[in-house]
């Protein structure tokens, strides 16, 4: 195996998606609960909509999937912004694995009634203002997205 080849035990795809309200342009998070450590400390999180890719599945596929399921809207993709890489603990496997999740901009085409089932409890989904976003964002390193999105989809509107 070549040692300098990056090893992902997981993939997932996500979108930062954005739409044009009364002349503002509001970006969509959702409001989540996340564990800190043990089962017991919970924090309520902003974060944007990703998840794993399914069998067969493509990034593209993922994202729009994963937009659609946590953020409760249909989307288009218009580019693709970057990914992160993520040292994280699998309590199930009971081990750390290596996560690359990738993003892409999109614009809101409609919302969607597509039902959600999975273990993270979504308590929200907001659309806010870019400053009010990089204020609630859990990560900096959605924030660093958030910044390249904002920039690419200045084009867009």
């Amino acid at each position: 195996m070549d040692k300098n080849k990056k090893y992902y035990d997981e993939r997932s795809a996500g979108g930062i998606v954005f739409k044009e309200e009364d002349k503002n342009i509001l970006w969509l998070v959702i409001k989540t609960i996340a564990r800190k450590g043990n089962k017991k400390n919970k924090k309520e999180i902003y974060k944007f909509p990703k998840g794993h890719l399914q069998k067969d599945e493509f990034l593209k596929e993922a994202a729009l999937r994963e937009v659609e399921e946590e953020g409760k809207v249909k989307a288009e993709i218009l580019s693709k912004l970057g990914s992160n890489d993520y040292l994280i603990w699998d309590g199930k496997l009971r081990k750390k694995i290596i996560k690359k999740v990738t993003f892409f901009l999109m614009k809101f085409k409609e919302k969607s009634n597509l039902r959600y089932f999975d273990e993270e409890v979504i308590i929200d989904r907001e659309w806010l203002e870019f400053k009010e976003v990089m204020k609630k964002l859990e990560y900096p390193s959605e924030k660093r997205l958030l910044k390249r999105a904002k920039e690419k989809a200045e084009k867009y509107y």
